[in-house]
């Protein structure tokens, strides 16, 4: 399966942590370009953030740099509902993704996708999905990330933490098990 990470979905370190974790033992193959790096460094508001976003991004590149590929060369045959996200659908037809993995799937209507064979996901659905095929592979490999999750917002819940990871219902079944 490959899948394209739009840039919403890798700007929350926890959220991001827990879904490179996944792929990885689910053997996706994740795809992002220097466009969406380019975007996840700079969306980032205060200089704290902007510099917290830079060094991921760095880090991004040295650990994940087989996931960085090139979108298309025009984008002049592609439409979208917001101009600044037909990059993402480019990248995902040149690299022959099945699925791009987003919050915004509004911006991606299931009608133009449906022309170049490629599905829409929320991160929801898409580690639901991946729960189902590697249940005890994926919670081994998320007890280290939860925990410092727990440890660092100890004034949270876990059902909160996955609230505002956009994972509620993943979250619950993690819990469950």
């Amino acid at each position: 399966m490959r899948v394209v990470f739009d840039t919403c979905v890798l700007v929350p370190s926890f959220l991001r942590e827990v879904l490179l974790a996944c792929a990885a033992i689910s053997q996706i193959d994740y795809i992002v370009s220097s466009q969406i790096l380019t975007e996840w460094s700079r969306a980032a508001k205060k200089p704290l953030d902007q510099l917290e976003a830079s060094l991921a991004v760095t880090q991004f590149r040295k650990t994940h740099a087989l996931a960085i590929r090139s979108g298309a060369p025009s984008l002049s045959q592609f439409w979208l509902p917001d101009p600044n996200d037909i990059h993402v659908l480019g990248l995902a037809v040149v690299q022959d993704a099945n699925f791009i993995l987003t919050h915004n799937k509004k911006d991606f209507p299931k009608s133009v996708l449906l022309t170049y064979d490629i599905k829409v996901l929320d991160p929801d659905e898409f580690l639901r999905k991946l729960l189902k095929q590697n249940l005890y592979e994926i919670q081994s490999a998320l007890n280290p990330i939860v925990g410092r999750v727990r440890a660092s917002h100890t004034e949270m819940s876990m059902a909160e933490i996955w609230k505002k990871a956009w994972l509620p219902q993943f979250g619950h079944l993690i819990e469950r098990l």
